[in-house]
């Protein structure tokens, strides 16, 4: 049976982060430790985050002992997400990398249904880089489109990634990573661009990928709990991202959710 680590970023400066950490990621990670002892949850925090009220769950946070990301990337090309999504990933990995067979990045907006999730893990002949949301050979062009390339960025030029296999990428919210790619990602790791998206920089270093067509699916919150539940019963995707929804109805929706145990 494959092991299984399930990565996800996660933060507390949100209410929202706060939600999901103490309601679904908790309850996620008391029925794993119950039922399924071959999957492993992590949290992934910044250094210095107060996690003091997760004691509970304190076995499965990874704070990253990066003290300073100037190291990683230059302040004037940081943001909220550049370079410490990336840093934690990465240092996630360093920690993880020899213990599981699979690993699965996500972020707290995230609801994995468990069962449909492992059986897809077990039955498969082989996990690698993979996910459903994938912008296939266009790497580059992307990076060309959200202007990340020029004397003012921190890229000069497309020639400074000639040295990188990859040109796609999977969207950070939900991509799978083998044993041996998350060890060749360690192994690389002085290699790896902190200097841009964090999904983006992970692809540049992969080759190879796959296209997971039915695997994740997206929830919008401009529907009423009923109907989402609806789409989340009877969805054929083991991961599901709840775009941009407010507390509140993320509040309501988990209150249906704790009763009706379709996650499990």
């Amino acid at each position: 049976m494959r092991k299984i680590a399930i990565l996800v970023i996660a933060a507390v400066n949100q209410p929202l982060y706060v939600h999901y950490i103490k309601n679904y990621w908790t309850e996620l990670i008391n029925y794993l430790n119950e039922e399924r002892t071959h999957i492993d949850v992590f949290l992934l925090f910044e250094h210095g985050t107060d996690i003091e009220e997760f004691k509970d769950i304190e076995a499965n946070i990874i704070e990253d002992t990066n003290v300073d990301l100037n190291l990683l990337c230059e302040p004037m090309y940081r943001t909220i997400i550049i370079p410490g999504i990336l840093s934690k990933t990465v240092y996630a990995l360093e920690l993880l990398h020899d213990k599981y067979d699979v690993f699965f990045r996500t972020n707290l907006s995230s609801l994995i249904k468990i069962s449909e999730f492992d059986s897809y893990v077990q039955s498969s002949k082989s996990i690698c880089y993979s996910g459903t949301w994938v912008w296939t050979d266009s790497l580059r062009k992307d990076l060309i489109y959200h202007n990340r390339i020029g004397p003012q960025q921190s890229i000069k030029s497309l020639s400074e990634l000639d040295s990188y296999e990859g040109n796609t990428f999977i969207s950070g919210s939900g991509y799978f990573l083998s044993s041996e790619e998350a060890k060749s990602l360690v192994r690389r790791r002085k290699s790896i661009r902190y200097d841009i998206v964090d999904d983006v920089s992970v692809g540049l270093m992969f080759s190879k990928h796959e296209y997971l067509p039915e695997f994740s699916s997206c929830i919008t919150p401009d529907m009423s709990i009923d109907e989402i539940m609806h789409i989340i019963r009877n969805s054929k995707a083991c991961h599901i991202r709840l775009q941009h929804f407010p507390l509140n109805l993320a509040e309501a929706l988990w209150h249906q959710l704790s009763n009706d145990r379709i996650w499990v």
